[in-house]
């Protein structure tokens, strides 16, 4: 077994604190979601009031589906904008915090040294070969076009003289 001070029973308790830490996380989480809409209803302005005479009460019944169809979309624009839009934001800030830039930033970045590491060694090695190896391509190019250019003048003097002679 492992000794109780050991390194690995170290690590094995921050990933059992970590576990328990997610969990209750997610809950909270899940139970804020389900919590926070509901409340709203608890709070603020009554949207509907008790009538003060027998006339108010039969318009209000006559009346009831048009007031809870303009009900509706202020309740559930109030909801989002003061609870669900706050709650949202607050765990993007502390995902973006807390996971993104502590995190997986760091190891992209850390990828990301590594690669250039390994491929600036690999540049290095290949960029003086390269260099011969464009010098002598331009070398033959340069020959090549050397010999085009005097194949064409001389076709161009052969077509000129040409011309003027008489058969």
């Amino acid at each position: 077994m492992h000794k109780i001070g050991s390194k690995h029973c170290a690590t094995f308790r921050k990933t059992m604190l970590h576990n328990v830490f997610v969990r209750r996380f997610v809950f909270l989480a899940l139970l804020a979601s389900f919590a926070l809409p509901t409340s709203i209803f608890a709070q603020g302005d009554p949207i509907f009031r008790a009538p003060d005479t027998l006339e108010g009460v039969k318009e209000d019944v006559l009346n009831i589906g048009d007031k809870v169809l303009q009900a509706i979309p202020r309740i559930i624009g109030r909801i989002w904008s003061e609870q669900v839009l706050p709650a949202w934001r607050k765990m993007g800030n502390w995902a973006k915090e807390e996971i993104w830039e502590k995190r997986v930033s760091p190891a992209l970045q850390t990828i990301g040294d590594r690669i250039k590491e390994l491929l600036g060694r690999e540049v290095e090695k290949r960029t003086e070969s390269a260099q011969e190896s464009l010098e002598e391509q331009g070398e033959e190019l340069t020959g090549e076009l050397r010999e085009q250019t005097e194949r064409a003048k001389q076709s161009i003097w052969e077509r000129f003289k040409a011309l003027f002679q008489m058969d």
